[in-house]
This record gives C-alpha cells, sequence and structure tokens, in this order.
C-alpha cells in the first residue's frame, strides 16, 4: 500500500468520524427552544481538531471566516464554513514570555485580523496583536493595554472603521466601553454605560451598532446591542443553547438584501464541538 493511498484512507476515515460526531452533537441539541426576536437561518458545527481551532472567537472580512481557538487560528471559506488554513501556535515567542495563553475575540480590518491576546489566569497582561489576514502569520505588531482597564483580561476586541476606533472592556460586568485609537492603539476615552454587562465574549460592529456575545450563567444567551455614542444597552435577542455548552464571539455581516446575519460561536465542552449558528433578526 502506498503513501497516498494511506492518506486518502485516513481521510475518509477523519471525515466518517467527524460526520458521525455531527450526527450525536445535533441529537443533542433537538428539542431547544427557539430563539426570542431572530430565526435560526444554519448551523456549521465543528468537531476534531476544527473543533479547537474554533473554540474562543470569530469575525468575517465577507469572503472568509476567521477563527481562534485558544493558540490557534484559523480560517475558512464563509460559504462552505470549511476551514482550509491553520496556524497552530499563533501567539507570538516575546508574548508566550510574558505568560500568554490564551486568544480571544477577533477583528478584521483593512488586511489585518486584530486578535485579543491575554495571561489567564493571572491576568497581569493584555495584548491587541496583529495577523496577516492572507497567512495567518503574527504580523510583528501587538499592542499592550491599561491593565487598569482590563483586570480579567481582554477577551475580546471589535475595530470601529467608520470612527477609527478598537473596543474592549471588562469581562465581568462591564460598566465602560474602552475606546483606542486604531492608528497607535492609544486610550481616546471611556464611555459609561447605561447597565452593566456581565460576560462579554465577542463583539463586532454592523450598521452603526456594536453587537455582543455574553455567556450569562444559565442556559438563555442573550446578544445585546450598545450604542457607541450614548452607551445606550439594549438586548436584541435571546438563545437557548442547552446545558454544556459556552457562548464564545461573534460576527456579523450584510446578506443580499443588505440584512443583519449574525453570526454566534458558540463551545460545547461534554461533546468537544463548536457551532456557528446564523441568526436574522424578527424586526
Amino acid at each position: 500500500m502506498t503513501l497516498g493511498t494511506v492518506y486518502v484512507i485516513f481521510k475518509k476515515l477523519i471525515s466518517l468520524i467527524s460526520a458521525i460526531m455531527i450526527l450525536i452533537v445535533g441529537a443533542d441539541e433537538k428539542n431547544l427552544p427557539l430563539p426570542e426576536g431572530a430565526e435560526i437561518l444554519s448551523k456549521n458545527t465543528y468537531v476534531l481538531f476544527d473543533y479547537q481551532v474554533t473554540s474562543q472567537g470569530v469575525t468575517n472580512n465577507g469572503e472568509y471566516f476567521y477563527f481562534s481557538g485558544n493558540k490557534h487560528l484559523g480560517k475558512a471559506d464563509m460559504k462552505s464554513g470549511e476551514i482550509f488554513l491553520i496556524n497552530t501556535n499563533a501567539i507570538p515567542e516575546e508574548l508566550q514570555e510574558k505568560g500568554c495563553n490564551h486568544i480571544g475575540g477577533l477583528s478584521y480590518y483593512n488586511g489585518y485580523i486584530y486578535a485579543a491576546v491575554e495571561d489567564g489566569p493571572d491576568y497581569l497582561n493584555s495584548f491587541i496583536v496583529l495577523y496577516d489576514a492572507d497567512t495567518l502569520e503574527y504580523s510583528g505588531k501587538y499592542y499592550a493595554l491599561p491593565h487598569e482597564l482590563h483586570i480579567e483580561g481582554v477577551p475580546w476586541c471589535a475595530v470601529d472603521v467608520e470612527r477609527n476606533y478598537l473596543y474592549t472592556a471588562e469581562w465581568s460586568n462591564a460598566t465602560v466601553l474602552n475606546v483606542f485609537s486604531l492608528d497607535d492603539m492609544s486610550l481616546v476615552k471611556t464611555i459609561s454605560l447605561s447597565e452593566p454587562i456581565d460576560r462579554i465574549q465577542g463583539a463586532e460592529m454592523f450598521g452603526g451598532k456594536l453587537y455582543m456575545s455574553c455567556d450569562e450563567e444559565n442556559d438563555m444567551k442573550r446578544i445585546f446591542t450598545l450604542d457607541v455614542e450614548s452607551g445606550d444597552v439594549e438586548v436584541c435577542f435571546i438563545r437557548n443553547i442547552g446545558k454544556g455548552f459556552e457562548a464564545e464571539g461573534l460576527t456579523v455581516y450584510a446578506d443580499e438584501n443588505g440584512k443583519a446575519v449574525i453570526c454566534v460561536l458558540d463551545r460545547g465542552e461534554r461533546r468537544k464541538s463548536s457551532n456557528l449558528t446564523f441568526y436574522n433578526l424578527c424586526n
């Protein structure tokens, strides 16, 4: 048997195992309540190593999805959802030496992936790291964030192209939005929120609003919107993702009619799977 034949058999075996695992995961999620205020359009499920790559953050540039795992980055075709490029050791050495061990939320801008990188569980060092969106390789650029504004690390970041800003916030009971200049990542201001938001895992700007995914401590996971001028917080819609799943990152794009498609990433610890679920708002 040639090496090529062995490779083909191995690929088919992995595909079969993946298909079986996806069926099992799908059976687990049967009979979940429908979301309130939104409808589910479709869902991509990732298992095996694809799960490791898609367990934290997600963003898009209109053509590709970009995912993060704890130390990985992945790139997928938006039409098929198939991951075709992976960086398995994406945290730069100089940040690993500072204790960094976790890549969280992502945001895309101008050919770069902006990634939130932290050194949990101490959370003494939080950074925004830039990666080449074509290759997923480290660009050589990173920016340290003020520790006093990121006591529990930096689980996410979101680029606001219109205002030339990048946003972050505290993970637990955030009361302000941190606003940084995209030019040099200097702090511009903080914006007080109309109400605290707990356990923010990912966010993305769309249509002038900041959409946020939160991992609240129950099965019901709310998606919020934030007016980045006034600080007003509103519940966008509510979803039930079932027991054993953790809400992670979020990204948004416009469909052919210009309507927002909100894509939320959830990580399932029991089955070692992740879901990227696509929603349209009902109103």
